[in-house]
């Protein structure tokens, strides 16, 4: 029988953390309801972009250590994942296509840069996700699991 978090020596979280629920969507399309553990102060946006090869998420079966790489998208609720006040700037309203098939649809939102307006510029810039707007979420997509933008 594997030792419990109580016995282990470096237990899995040692500072506070609020668990915010999440749909996680893995590299292969499986889909699970999780809670993201995110240090006061902080943000999931700032969860996903740490340079952490693992994530921890909780689980209906406990805690899991699940590999940065096979996160294609997690979506979380507004009421958990607050829109900074935004600036004007551009939206497009999107079909995405993951490389499990799966579908993503909402709004991208950002603030163009001096001849960069397009989708594809945004796109094509230095992140490892886009923020997809829906009218209840906010959806964290991994470019790297991003197999087409449809822009509708």
């Amino acid at each position: 029988m594997p030792p419990s978090t109580e016995q282990r020596s470096q237990p899995l979280l040692r500072l506070p953390k609020n668990q915010t629920p999440a749909m996680v969507t893995l590299h292969d399309g499986e889909r699970a309801q999780v809670f993201l553990f995110v240090s006061p102060g902080d943000s999931v946006a700032q969860v996903l972009e740490s340079g952490s090869a693992f994530v921890p998420m909780g689980f209906a079966s406990g805690t899991k250590l699940v590999a940065r790489d096979a996160i294609a998208a997690i979506s979380v609720h507004v009421l958990h994942a607050p829109v900074e006040d935004e600036l004007p700037g551009e939206r497009q309203a999107v079909v995405v296509r993951l490389e499990s098939g799966a579908i993503v649809r909402g709004e991208l939102r950002w603030v163009a840069m001096e001849g960069a307006r397009r989708t594809l510029d945004f796109l094509n810039r230095d992140a490892r996700h886009i923020v997809i707007h829906d009218v209840e979420h906010v959806i964290y997509v991994a470019l790297a699991h991003v197999a087409t933008v449809e822009e509708i």
